[in-house]
């Protein structure tokens, strides 16, 4: 639980060493950005460094016992707090208030992680929101949010929020090689999946997530070749399925943008998929340029639409009858 563990987010690491440094910690952060980036392995280290007894310029020390404890999710001043089922509930907000409003049993500070904080029902955010307007001295509040947006802004307005960003390309790819030995092509190719997210990507099986792409690949393919009827059936079935149909979206441009390279430079370093060079250039010459350009724009603002929670099957259902019509 250090901060040297923290791949690819210099500037969150920079802003919480130095306020460690200068004891000038905020006494409640708001850890923003997409899920799987890094932002709870990051609060746990914030959580760790708060209460290590050898606290250094990079953070804990990670062998004392608080550290250890930490890391374990068994230190008694360091609560997690996470939805029961779909929302935050009232319940456990009461519950965080009485666990907080004790002195801390072994550390120096009380710290409350609350992942995925923007599951607070409009009961739980109110109730909570007296915890941050009057938090106890020696307490450190972190909530983690994929969507902050949905966070009332006046619990917003009381944190110090830090933007996380997903991790570059190269970062994935270099993180892959080196943690899971992977060859740069298979880590590439990951890397392309994970979308920016390490966590994704070093729980993604291989020959699945290549399985996968040629299935959807073949899928894509045969659109023009099913009656509307048949093309509404593959719609419903795969709107079933929220991690397959993301993947499809997911690969679907990714493959297009490696087409469009190809086309325009035919450099094989730039392509994500570089495993897949002979399938592409068979692409490359079935449909113009103008057809891929198209049909980018329809994955795009498929995935869009699903973000914004808009019904998966509806979605699915106009991204293939589009595709089949070309």
């Amino acid at each position: 639980m250090n901060f040297n563990a923290i791949v690819g987010h210099d500037r969150p690491v920079t802003i919480l060493t130095r306020a460690l440094a200068n004891k000038t910690l905020a006494h409640a952060y708001l850890f923003s950005g997409e899920s799987g980036i890094g932002k709870k392995m990051t609060a746990l280290s914030l959580a760790a460094a708060a209460n290590c007894r050898s606290v250094r310029a990079d953070g804990a020390c990670g062998e004392c016992p608080s550290c250890r404890k930490v890391a374990g999710l068994g230190h008694p001043d360091v609560h997690m707090v996470a939805a029961d089922g779909d929302e935050i509930k009232i319940d456990q907000i009461r519950q965080i208030q009485a666990d907080l409003s004790l002195k801390p049993f072994e550390g120096a500070k009380k710290v409350l992680i609350m992942d995925g904080a923007d599951g607070m029902n409009p009961s739980s955010a109110n109730a909570f929101l007296k915890t941050l307007e009057e938090p106890p001295g020696d307490t450190l509040i972190i909530l983690i949010s994929a969507m902050p947006q949905s966070l009332l802004p006046t619990i917003r307005s009381r944190c110090q929020e830090i933007r996380f960003h997903p991790l570059a390309r190269r970062t994935l790819t270099e993180a892959l090689m080196r943690k899971r030995g992977l060859p740069e092509e298979d880590a590439r190719f990951l890397a392309v999946l994970a979308q920016g997210s390490l966590g994704r990507a070093l729980t993604m099986d291989l020959a699945e997530e290549k399985t996968a792409r040629q299935e959807i690949m073949a899928l894509w393919a045969g659109l023009g070749q099913l009656g509307p009827a048949e093309v509404l059936a593959r719609a419903e079935t795969l709107s079933k399925d929220r991690d397959r149909l993301e993947r499809f979206l997911d690969v679907g441009v990714e493959w297009l943008r490696d087409a469009m390279v190809l086309l325009e430079t035919g450099d094989e370093d730039l392509l994500a998929h570089t495993g897949s060079r002979d399938q592409l250039g068979e692409w490359v010459e079935s449909f113009p340029l103008q057809r891929m350009l198209l049909d980018m724009e329809l994955f795009i603002e498929s995935r869009n639409l699903l973000g914004r929670r808009v019904s998966a099957q509806l979605v699915t259902e106009n991204l293939f009858m589009k595709l089949r019509k070309g």
